[in-house]
């Protein structure tokens, strides 16, 4: 498929804004745990996800209210490839999201961060193995540089004063890339083997794939997770106390996230849409660092080995470089 440059050049201007959008989502979400009325509530990263997801949903559905096309997502619901996403969302947000805020609060935004953007390569295996995805040598080699700058990070030799449940942390990243990559798989699933019948087509667009992503984790943590972790009561407090605000704020840098990404993805493939998507770890250790945390030499050596391995599995450098763009 050939790319015009000017194409080319919007696609990278999006692709640049979700990792800045991400990463300072992620910094931001990190911040706000520290807020006093979450200090001593182990369910904080999980009511953060619940207001999180909730208001992205609610800023999707008024933009697509505003564009008199919100019905097409609820009829989206009603369809084979709806209802897969339905359950993918189930793994990506409550498993994926929950995992990465736990491991924002008991790792640190830059180390949850930078853990988290290999699930690409996770995914592209767990591809290999399920849906029988193929895997060039270019992209093993790319894995498996992530992965080694993921494991250098999880046996960092951090202050315990400061981070005591640093390790925690790290097995929560984890936890959220299983859950990122499993959403992806089930997605591709559904995309290369459910065939639709003419009765079950619904011309969607991205966003409406997202809007019920949100839509099912917000019902999700709503319903199951937080009675579960008893975490209604913060919830109130989150309200009561008007930080409800800064949440619904942070929420606008999770929806230009994903909306950012599939907009990249359209205009330059999705091998350099997720390459560009992994730079949030880039951006997150950037924020930090702005914000006041400390950045260890360490820490900005490994991330950078992690987004260059993602770089090398998304990117072709035959396909970025060679004859599939043309001038106009």
């Amino acid at each position: 498929m050939e790319i015009s440059k000017k194409s080319f050049k919007k696609g990278l201007m999006f692709g640049i804004l979700v990792g800045l959008a991400w990463g300072l989502d992620t910094v931001l979400m990190g911040k706000i745990g520290g807020f006093e009325i979450f200090l001593n509530s182990k369910a904080t990263p999980l009511v953060q996800a619940f207001f999180h997801d909730g208001f992205c949903f609610i800023w999707l559905g008024l933009l697509l209210l505003f564009k008199k096309d919100l019905t097409k997502a609820f009829q989206l619901m009603k369809t084979k490839k709806g209802k897969v996403t339905m359950i993918a969302a189930l793994v990506g947000a409550p498993v994926g999201m929950s995992g990465y805020l736990m491991g924002v609060k008991y790792a640190s935004a830059p180390y949850a961060s930078s853990i988290s953007v290999i699930y690409p390569g996770v995914g592209a295996v767990m591809s290999y193995f399920i849906l029988k995805e193929k895997l060039s040598l270019r992209a093993v080699i790319g894995i498996a540089i992530s992965i080694l700058g993921s494991a250098a990070l999880g046996y960092s030799k951090v202050d315990l004063d400061v981070y005591p449940h640093f390790y925690k942390g790290i097995a929560f990243a984890l936890l959220a890339v299983l859950g990122w990559a499993s959403e992806g798989v089930i997605i591709g699933y559904a995309m290369k083997k459910i065939q639709t019948d003419k009765e079950d087509d619904v011309e969607a667009k991205p966003i409406h794939f997202l809007t019920i992503r949100y839509l099912v984790s917000f019902l999700a943590y709503g319903l199951v997770v937080l009675p579960i972790v008893k975490g209604y009561g913060l919830a109130g407090e989150v309200i009561r106390t008007g930080t409800i605000l800064y949440l619904a704020g942070i929420a606008t840098l999770g929806a230009v996230t994903y909306l950012s990404w599939y907009k990249a993805v359209d205009l330059i493939g999705a091998a350099m849409g997720t390459a560009l998507n992994s730079t949030a770890a880039f951006w997150a250790v950037i924020f930090s660092g702005l914000m006041g945390t400390k950045i260890t030499p360490y820490l900005a050596f490994w991330c950078f080995v992690i987004v260059l391995g993602v770089m090398i599995f998304a990117v072709d450098p035959k396909e970025v470089f060679g004859s599939n763009r043309k001038k106009a």
